[in-house]
This record gives structure tokens, sequence and C-alpha cells, in this order.
């Protein structure tokens, strides 16, 4: 005899509960993709859906192959052994098979915007861009964008390319400014500005040198100039004499962008951490009692470095927004659209389009989603409101699933994209019980 599987109810439940919702946990190799096909073959062989009537939507095209032939598959075996009524329906499943709709979401959006151009306000004969063409187009944008930031740049820019990088692999201010813009352009989806808290960069950056020289000052008073503790004030000031010399040069200016740089090069020294020599510092000083103003005054130093960091960030923010602009203006000038463009426009379709999310939401009577785990937000939002079950609500967190017309599998461990849960969007929905009764969670 055969033993029973410990989770055989789950599984009976994902091949017989049509009518209900299921969210699907489990680990790697238990055969949730599987599961997943036998619950299409389900729905087929009870005439509950039809390959064209259904989405499957999977990672990457090779898993969609791969699901494809699994699914031809299972459906010749149970053609194979099937009474009349069921052959037929699966006889039409298979001449179904080739145009049916399982591949990555973004196939499928690719595909809804090339049947609907007018309702989705895109060229009707756009071209996906992949991501070596997404490459090339956004080097052209940064290209521009960069040329006109050296005529007269913005403060993010200006700041940036002042910035030192002992990383070899970093490639230079240049190239961190290029991926940061790559990375806006990803991100473009949250168009929100950053928030930039209220710093005075200027007057705590005087404020740090003014400490750093009269520490220096304590080098000049020392007994032994030569210990190893007093390397460390020498080399404070030596910093302060080079600072003074470049602003008597510049009479009198001080290069803050320089300035910040050079005191983060300073904060590295590895003669922070000598304390060697006699106890007797100086006339009337104790050495501990330079020890703990110089650490105290390195402390400041790691804290005043800190604020123009997470400063820099927001404005630079604010500062790469005309590259995703210039981005965008090359893309449309070539009729493309990348990933996340068809992202962005299937969804703002289905939010804006009344009469075309009803239409889609009629037209598809089941969605399947394996790897739920790499699925982003944007994504679960285009999902939800395909399988809302009110054609007039336009907001996917306010959307309520018809029952049985969901079916997710995945797990939460493997997710590539653990900053981006859309599987929190998906099971808060549960949880708050957004679905149809019915809805379950399975492990």
């Amino acid at each position: 005899m055969t033993e029973r599987l410990v989770d055989q109810d789950a599984r009976d439940a994902i091949r017989g509960e049509l009518d209900a919702t299921l969210v699907v946990e489990a680990a790697a190799g238990t055969g949730k993709t599987t599961e997943l096909v036998a619950r299409i073959l389900g729905l087929l062989t009870s005439g509950k859906g039809t390959l064209a009537s259904t989405v499957a939507v999977t990672f990457t095209e090779k898993a969609a192959g791969e699901m494809k032939l699994r699914l031809r598959t299972e459906i010749e075996k149970a053609r194979a052994v099937a009474v009349e009524v069921v052959r037929e329906r699966l006889d039409r499943a298979i001449s179904e098979l080739e145009a049916a709709h399982i591949g990555t979401i973004h196939a499928f959006c690719a595909e809804l915007l090339r049947e609907r151009p007018v309702d989705a306000r895109v060229d009707p004969l756009f071209m996906a861009a992949d991501e070596g063409t997404q490459e090339r187009l956004f080097d052209e944008a940064f290209e521009r964008f960069f040329q006109r930031e050296l005529q007269e740049p913005s403060e993010g820019v200006r700041r940036m390319l002042r910035k030192r990088y002992r990383d070899r692999e970093s490639g230079g201010p240049r190239n961190l400014l290029r991926r940061a813009g790559l990375q806006l352009v990803d991100q473009r989806d949250f168009d929100h500005p950053w928030r930039r808290d209220p710093f005075d960069r200027t007057g705590e950056l005087d404020a740090i040198v003014a400490r750093l020289r009269e520490l220096a000052k304590m080098w000049d008073a020392a007994f032994d100039k030569t210990a190893w503790f007093t390397q460390n004030l020498l080399d404070i000031k030596r910093f302060v004499y080079e600072l003074d010399r470049r602003e008597l040069v510049e009479n009198g200016v001080r290069d803050y962008d320089g300035l910040e740089e050079e005191l983060r090069t300073l904060s590295r020294v590895r003669t922070w951490r000598y304390s060697g020599g006699s106890k007797n510092f100086a006339k009337g000083i104790a050495k501990q009692t330079v020890i703990d103003e110089r650490d105290a005054t390195r402390a400041d130093l790691e804290r005043v470095l800190e604020r123009p960091d997470a400063d820099l960030a927001a404005c630079l923010h604010a500062s790469l927004r005309p590259l995703v602009g210039e981005y965008d203006a090359v893309k449309k000038k070539l009729g493309k659209l990348d990933f996340l463009d068809l992202l962005l426009e299937t969804r703002a379709m289905l939010v804006s389009n009344a009469k075309a999310r009803a239409e889609l939401q009629a037209r598809f009577t089941h969605v399947l989603v394996d790897e739920f785990q790499d699925t982003d937000p944007l994504q679960a939002e285009i999902l939800l409101l395909l399988c809302s079950d009110d054609p007039m609500e336009q907001h996917a967190a306010r959307a309520r699933v018809v029952p049985g017309k969901l079916f997710v599998v995945g797990e939460q461990k493997q997710s590539i994209y653990r900053f981006r849960r859309a599987d929190v969007m998906l099971y808060e929905s549960v949880k708050r019980q957004r679905f149809a009764e019915g809805a379950r969670l399975l492990h």
C-alpha cells in the first residue's frame, strides 16, 4: 500500500476545491508547480475553465515552456481515460495550448497592451525592450543628462562628483552616478520625492574643523612628539595646516564639497587607534585627558559625516529626476517600452479605464501564479484588479477576489525581492478577509 503524504489534504484541496481562493506556501522541491498544473487540469476537466480564459503566470520564459510541456503531458494522460464530455473539453484544451496565456507577467501585459493600444494610450507598434536594449537606451539618456550637468551641475550631482572612492571596482564618481540613475529608472514607479530634513551642512563642517584645530594644538605641547599617540595629533595638525594653505590661496573661500571628502579621508587614518606613550603628555596634562578629547572628537567627526550622506541621498534623488524624463523621451522616440513600462501601462489601463477593466475581468476566469514570492507589488496590483469581483473597483488595495479565481504558490524564504514583497499585500488581503468567503492559506 502507498503511504499517505502528510500534506495530502492540502494537495487534495488544490485539485478539488476549485471555487476557493488558495494561497499555497511550500518549500522548494515539494511539487508546487506540479500541483499548479494539476489545478489547471482540474479546471479543464470539470468545465469550470478553459485554457483561453485561464492565465498562468511564471517567473521566466523557460519556466513557462516547461509548464506547457507538463500541462500537455497531463492533458494527454487524462484524455486517454476520459469519458466523452471530458474528452471534448480536453481536445479543446489541446487546440488552445499553444496560444494559452502561460508566461511571464511582462509577456502577458505586453499582449494586453497590443490588443488595446487605444485604451492603454500606447504606440500600437511598440516594441518591448529587453535588458540589453534598456541599458543602451539608458546610456544614451545618461550621456545627454551628464553633459548638461557638467555645464551647470545641480547640488546633488556636484557633491557626488567630488566624492572619493577607494574601491577600484566602483569605477569612480561618474560610474556611481550612472548606477544611481539606473536604479532610479528601475524604481520610477515610486515617484514620491524623498524627505530632506533641514541640515546646516556648512555650520556643522565649520564646527568640526574648529574642534580639530583645537585638538591639533595639543601636538605642540607634547613632551614626546615621536610617541605613537602624538602621531595621530600630527595627522590632524597636517590636515588643518593644508586646509589653511588652500583657503589662503582661494582668498579665504571654503570649498565645502572638498572639505567633506577631506574630512572623510582624515576619519579613515589608522592613527586614530594609537594610544601609546608616557602617562604625562605635557606639563599639567595627563595623556588620558587628551585621549578622551581625541576620541570624543572622532565620534563627533563620524556623526557629522553621517548627516551629509543622508542629505546627499535625498538631494541626489531630486537631481536625477530629469534623467528619468530623458530616458522616457529616448524610449518614446524609438517606440520602446521596457519591462517596467509594460507593468505601469497595464496598471494605468486597468485603473483608469472601467470598460477595459470589466471586459478583461470577464474574459479571464482564472489566474494562477507560480513563484509568487518573486512578484513585486506592482504586479500584485495588476493581478488583484483582474480578479476583483467588482468591475467598478479601481483600487487594488480594496479589491475583493472572486472565489476560486486566484491561485498562487510560493515560498517566502526563496524570495529574491525581500525589499519589495508582493506576498505581504496578498497575505494581508487574506488576513483582512478582503477575499471572498472561502479563501484559505495552505502550507
